[in-house]
């Protein structure tokens, strides 16, 4: 008996993803109640992994990309953290680039791996010689074109600005105490030409501290 109510169950999970035959009549009141209810609860899961950059995105662009996310299987992980991290991975390659929620998405991805990597993070001894450094496995720089307060205005339900130059930096390591920081003109500039051995060493020794940059090996 338990076998088979587990097998009555597994169709009927399985029917809802479209991935087999239902055990019940799938045009039913109550499997489409059931269904509709599913949608929703999915839908709204996976606004909650990713709400700020979906305020980013006009709202046609933002039902489309929640549709085909839930449609995928989406907003059923049990952990909103987990959650998160696969909508936003969805959610990258499909974002118009370059734009403000493109930038928040990548920026979001990296703070989770350097949160991850903070509890055993150690920074590298640093080397008498000059060496070769590279990026930090953990470490990413993320470009936004526009301004924080600008942006911060767009997330509150102002209006969104244009998509300027690429003039504001932000860097993101697990030696940070909050992970992240704007970016110096120096730093984005070093950051673009590693890996690199020609690089000024007090630059380079917080940078390394930071998680920022690394060793190469």
């Amino acid at each position: 008996m338990t076998e088979s109510l587990a097998a009555f169950q597994t169709s009927i999970g399985r029917a809802f993803l479209g991935l087999g035959p239902c055990a019940i009549d799938p045009n039913s009141p109550g499997f489409q109640f059931t269904a509709t209810v599913r949608r929703s609860w999915c839908r709204g899961r996976s606004i909650m992994a990713a709400r700020e950059v979906l305020t980013l995105l006009p709202a046609a662009e933002r039902s489309q990309l929640l549709d085909e996310y839930v449609d995928r299987g989406g907003g059923l992980a049990t952990f909103s953290s987990v959650e998160s991290g696969t909508f936003l991975a969805f959610l990258g390659p499909r974002l118009p680039d370059p734009s403000h929620a493109l930038s928040l998405c990548q920026m979001d991805q990296a703070l989770a791996r350097a949160r991850e990597a903070a509890s055993n993070f150690v920074p590298p001894t640093e080397r008498a010689n000059r060496e070769r450094i590279e990026r930090g496995h953990d470490a990413a720089l993320v470009w936004f074109y526009t301004d924080a307060i600008a942006l911060v205005g767009a997330l509150q339900g102002g209006p969104r600005p244009p998509v300027g130059a690429p003039d504001h930096a932000v860097l993101i390591g697990p030696g940070m105490p909050k992970w992240f920081r704007l970016a110096r003109a120096e730093e984005a500039t070093l950051w673009t030409n590693l890996p690199t051995s020609d690089a000024d060493p007090v630059l380079v020794r917080r940078l390394l501290a930071e998680g920022v940059l690394r060793y190469v090996d």
